[in-house]
């Protein structure tokens, strides 16, 4: 009897764990054409490890991490002899802080429309797409 209430203790207790973790969040794919060369950007952004990479045809070539309570992220990369830009708003960085600090941060965005987490892609200075997240 012991033995059962302890496993099924540690049973609980590893589903509780598995099921409080949040997956990472994760943007549509984009797909542009540069130079005849085929591109697919996506993104992904792990809250919980404030890690942000930016992803081209399936490879990770820009990451990140958000500094405290800055909502900006700029990524830098060569792809295929391109230079690729990353310029990052995540407006969540500064809403999840809590407390008056988050309620102020949210009315500002709020205000300014911008409380969207997205990344502009720049590819050798132009903007070409735009990653939602």
């Amino acid at each position: 009897m012991r033995k059962t209430s302890i496993l099924l203790t540690l049973t609980a207790g590893v589903l509780l764990t598995a099921c409080a973790a949040k997956p990472p969040i994760v943007a549509q794919n984009k797909t542009v054409v540069v130079n005849d060369q085929t591109i697919v950007f996506g993104g992904i952004y792990d809250k919980e490890k404030n890690k942000l990479q930016l992803i081209a045809n399936g490879d990770a070539i820009m990451q990140g991490r958000f500094p405290p309570m800055t909502p900006t992220q700029h990524l830098n990369a060569k792809f295929k002899g391109m230079a690729v830009k990353g310029d990052c708003y995540f407006g969540s960085v500064l809403g999840d802080q809590g407390g008056s600090f988050g309620v102020v941060a949210s009315i500002i965005q709020s205000a300014k429309s911008s409380t969207a987490d997205k990344c502009d892609i720049f590819i050798d200075g132009t903007k070409l797409e735009t990653l939602y997240f």
